[in-house]
């Protein structure tokens, strides 16, 4: 997990190169609650509350958000659940 985006998002991505379907993954962080906000073939950008997650085909995310304590749980929600199964 990296700091980017001019220290407002943090990037989260596998320790192996994966390609997921963007559209199972995308409907596992709904099933947790966020709202898509925008879906390309390129990214899926959902949101909760203050958090916004932008879901690529490599299976990377970047998590806008204030607190690194949420972005890293977000993280493990993502490593651990979300690409499961990919």
């Amino acid at each position: 997990m990296e700091l980017c985006s001019g220290k407002a998002a943090w990037q989260i991505e596998p320790s192996e190169k994966v390609e997921i379907n963007i559209e199972t993954v995308s409907e596992k962080i709904q099933n947790a609650g966020y709202s898509v906000k925008i879906k390309t073939r390129m990214c899926h950008i959902l949101h909760k509350e203050d958090v916004k997650i932008t879901l690529f085909p490599s299976g990377k995310i970047l998590v806008k958000c204030e607190e690194k304590k949420k972005a890293i749980e977000i993280a493990k929600q993502h490593l651990q659940e979300w690409l499961i199964g990919e």
